[in-house]
């Protein structure tokens, strides 16, 4: 018998900002526990907890990028494209820039299938952060000059972890890491995408990267201000920095970690990117 469902049934979202779930088809509002249809209307900067649902969730994007994080991997799903997660995958669904998209959950979603095990985990570290939205700005290297501010924060955070090369790194002044990049890359493309704040209008975080076609990208250098974390700023950055890269043809990607910053590692190996190589130098003068 054919039905018509007149109105979706409304969905309280998990996630910040929150986003709109509308749901067509559902155990309630259609009375189907086989497959559940639904509208997101999902805002910039929205990301929610990671979930291990017992069901295949199959989503199409109509507008913007949905940003789909699973098993190490970070993927993102433009406009008229769609992705499929298997049921049993963690995974992060979040909408950097905004997203409209249609959700199929097969069995039917529901709230006790979803098992977001890090819910209260994740909610308690945004409740301790700024309730940040942002946009990615791209610009060229004549912009090096706007990393600054983040870069010296950046600074600080690494001479109080590396105690052994501290003296040195107290020495280098922006002036002088402004010149390596632009001098090191002097052949080279460059491209620095900025995490802006869209209230404020400040950057919030950078990622500032460097690539020759067919030779390397590499990923020169990466910040994003404490009271901006633990909303996958950085995980942004690096997509886009990684998507661009891979569009100018590189054929490897490399990122320098600094000792004493071991715990970034994981961050790095979700991407793809693993320790190859340990270089030792002297702490002093020779």
């Amino acid at each position: 018998m054919v039905r018509i469902i007149s109105s979706p049934r409304i969905i309280s979202a998990t996630g910040t900002p929150p986003k709109r779930i509308e749901e067509y088809v559902g155990r309630i509002v259609s009375g189907t526990p086989e497959v559940s249809i639904a509208r997101m209307v999902s805002p910039p900067g929205w990301s929610e907890p990671y979930q291990t649902p017992e069901f295949d969730e199959y989503s199409v994007v109509l507008s913007g990028t949905l940003q789909v994080e699973t098993d190490g991997q970070v993927f993102l799903v433009p406009s008229g494209q769609a992705v499929l997660v298997p049921a049993g995958s963690r995974v992060r669904y979040s909408t950097p820039e905004g997203a409209e998209y249609i959700a199929v959950c097969h069995p039917a979603f529901a709230q006790e299938l979803a098992h977001r095990a890090e819910e209260e985990k994740q909610e308690s570290k945004l409740k301790n952060s700024v309730d940040v939205q942002y946009e990615i700005h791209a610009a060229g290297p004549e912009e090096t000059h706007r990393i600054e501010k983040l870069w010296e924060q950046l600074r600080v955070c690494i001479i109080s972890r590396n105690k052994m090369f501290s003296g040195q790194m107290r020495k280098v002044r922006f002036h002088d890491r402004k010149n390596d990049l632009l001098e090191k890359n002097t052949d080279r493309l460059i491209r620095i995408f900025f995490a802006v704040d869209t209230l404020s209008g400040d950057d919030i975080g950078y990622c500032y990267c460097s690539v020759a076609p067919g030779s390397y990208g590499e990923i020169e250098s990466i910040f994003v201000c404490d009271e901006a974390r633990n909303r996958g700023i950085g995980t942004t950055l690096m997509v886009h920095a990684l998507t661009w890269m891979k569009e100018e043809g590189c054929t490897d990607i490399r990122v320098h970690v600094t000792v004493g910053n071991e715990d970034v590692l994981p961050f790095y190996q979700k991407f793809g990117l693993h320790p190859r190589q340990y270089i030792l130098a002297n702490p002093g003068e020779l």
